[in-house]
């Protein structure tokens, strides 16, 4: 079952999550300065964005070399589909975006890019995020969700 159906059940992390959310919008209710943001992107959907480029660079960068990078290269350097329709054929072309699907890499890749990512934003200093008591919030991972807590946007 997909988190997005009715039933899911929040394990550990996302009960930390959803409790974290409620307790920055008490915490911006509470206050005058009302210039807060909170945003939630399904990461999943945006690394089917991801080009391949920026992905081997991404690997790269985090120390993954040699064998296992040059073999991520040979899957993702030319990568094409086909699309048949009525039984037909037609010509393959090439596919400059996203994962392979059921690739069991993919969830490795998409993991390693999305700490990437949170990583860069926690760092990031012109992104300021939500001061309650000593601690900053500005972003919580759950699964392929993120959530950004932003002061003045």
């Amino acid at each position: 079952m997909h988190h997005d159906q009715v039933g899911f059940i929040p394990g550990m992390q996302g009960r930390y999550n959803i409790c974290k959310s409620i307790n920055v919008i008490h915490h911006i209710n509470k206050r005058k300065d009302k210039n807060h943001i909170i945003i939630s992107i399904d990461a999943e959907k945006a690394f089917d964005k991801i080009q391949h480029p920026f992905l081997i660079k991404t690997l790269s960068k985090v120390g993954i070399e040699g064998l296992y990078l040059n073999i991520i290269k040979s899957i993702y350097e030319k990568p094409t589909f086909n699309i048949i329709l009525n039984e037909q054929k037609l010509k393959a072309s090439l596919l400059r975006t996203g994962t392979r699907q059921r690739c069991p890499l993919s969830l490795l890749l998409f993991n390693i890019v999305l700490e990437i990512l949170a990583t860069a934003i926690r760092h990031e200093e012109k992104i300021k995020g939500i001061q309650i008591g000593k601690e900053e919030v500005k972003l919580s991972l759950f699964a392929d969700d993120m959530i950004l807590y932003i002061k003045k946007p």
